[in-house]
C-alpha cells in the first residue's frame, strides 16, 4: 500500500515536473520572440544609438474631448457648478497639450482648456518629486488643489500616475520605457485586421503597470496601446442663485481622484488622501442646504466604485 502511495506521488510529481518544464520553454519563447520584436522596434524608430542618445523631448498638440471624460483619468470624479440658464449645449471642450520631457528624470506635462469650464493643469514630476498645479481659465471659477507634497500617499500615488503616463508614451516613441522604470515584454500572438497583421507585446512594469503594445509585422513601429484603467465621472450640476440675492452662482469646479489621488481639485473643507474633502463643501454663495446637496452627491459617487474601461493610444505618420 504504502508502494502504491508512493508510486502515485512520484507520477504526480513527474506530471507537474513535465507541465512546469514546458510552461518554462513556452515562456522563454513567448520572451525571446518579444525581445525580437522590439528589437526591430527600437531599429524602425532611429536604432540602439540614437535612441540612447536621447536627451529631451518636446510635444504639442491641440485636442478635443469629450466634457465627460475629464482631464484626471485614472477614476477621477468631477462636479461641476455653473450659474444660471442649465448645463446643456456642446458636450466636447478644447484645448492644448504641452508635454516637456528632460532625460532621464524631469517631465512635465500641461494641459489647457480653452472652452467652457476649462482649467490649466500641469503635472508631473523632478525626479521622485511630483507635482500638481490646477488653474481655472474661466472667470469667476474657484479651484482648490490638493497638493501632492502635502501628503506621502497621495505624492506616491501622483508620482505613479505621471511615471505610467510617460511610459505608455515612451512605448509608442521609442519601443521601450523611459530610464528608472523597468519594465518586461512577453509575446502575445498576432492580431489581424483588414489593414494588415500585428505582433502583440505585453508590457509589465513598477506598480502593476500593464499595457498591451500592437506592432506592425511590415513596418515593425507601434500601432496602438490599450490599457484598462477606471472611467473618469463628472456630475453636471447647475445654479441659479447668488447667496439668496437670485442672479448667477460662482462658478466652482470640484473633483476627487480617489483612485490615484492627484489632481483632486476640492471645494473647500480640508482634502483626504484619497483626493476628496471631507465634511460639507464651504462654497461662498451656496445656502446650506445647497452645500448639503453637493456633498451628497459627491459621497454617493465616490462610493460607487468606478468602472474599468479600456482606453486605446494610437500612433502614426512616424
Amino acid at each position: 500500500m504504502w508502494k502504491a502511495s508512493w508510486k502515485s506521488v512520484a507520477a504526480l510529481a513527474l506530471v507537474a515536473a513535465a507541465y512546469c518544464g514546458a510552461h518554462v520553454h513556452a515562456q522563454a519563447r513567448a520572451d525571446a520572440k518579444a525581445t525580437a520584436v522590439i528589437a526591430n522596434v527600437r531599429k524602425a524608430l532611429g536604432g540602439e544609438q540614437k535612441i540612447a542618445g536621447m536627451k529631451g523631448l518636446s510635444l504639442r498638440a491641440d485636442y478635443r474631448r469629450e466634457l465627460s471624460a475629464g482631464a484626471g483619468g485614472g477614476g477621477s470624479m468631477t462636479i461641476v457648478m455653473m450659474g444660471g440658464g442649465s448645463a446643456s449645449g456642446s458636450q466636447q471642450t478644447n484645448g492644448t497639450i504641452e508635454i516637456d520631457l528632460a532625460l532621464p528624470d524631469k517631465y512635465l506635462r500641461s494641459d489647457i482648456g480653452s472652452a467652457a469650464f476649462g482649467i490649466t493643469r500641469t503635472e508631473g514630476f523632478d525626479a521622485t518629486r511630483p507635482f500638481l498645479e490646477v488653474v481655472p481659465n474661466s472667470p469667476g471659477m474657484r479651484l482648490q488643489t490638493d497638493n501632492p507634497a502635502s501628503d506621502p500617499a497621495r505624492a506616491k500615488l501622483a508620482l505613479q500616475r505621471s511615471q505610467s503616463d510617460l511610459a505608455r508614451l515612451f512605448l509608442g516613441l521609442t519601443g521601450g520605457t523611459q530610464p528608472g522604470f523597468a519594465a518586461t515584454y512577453a509575446y502575445g500572438g498576432q492580431a489581424e485586421s483588414p489593414d494588415g497583421k500585428a505582433d502583440i507585446i505585453d508590457v509589465t512594469g513598477p506598480e502593476n503597470f500593464k499595457v498591451r503594445m500592437y506592432v506592425d509585422v511590415e513596418t515593425h513601429l507601434p500601432l496602438m496601446l490599450t490599457y484598462m484603467e477606471p472611467e473618469p465621472r463628472m456630475v453636471m450640476r447647475t445654479m441659479t442663485r447668488d447667496g439668496g440675492r437670485g442672479g448667477n452662482a460662482t462658478p466652482v469646479a470640484a473633483s476627487g481622484g480617489a483612485s490615484h489621488g492627484s489632481g483632486a481639485a476640492s471645494a473647500g473643507g480640508p482634502p483626504s488622501a484619497g483626493g476628496r474633502q471631507s465634511g460639507a463643501p464651504a462654497i461662498a454663495g451656496l445656502t446650506p442646504a445647497e452645500r448639503d446637496e453637493l456633498d451628497k452627491q459627491m459621497k454617493e459617487a465616490e462610493a460607487t466604485p468606478p468602472r474599468l474601461v479600456e482606453y486605446r493610444l494610437f500612433f502614426s505618420d512616424y
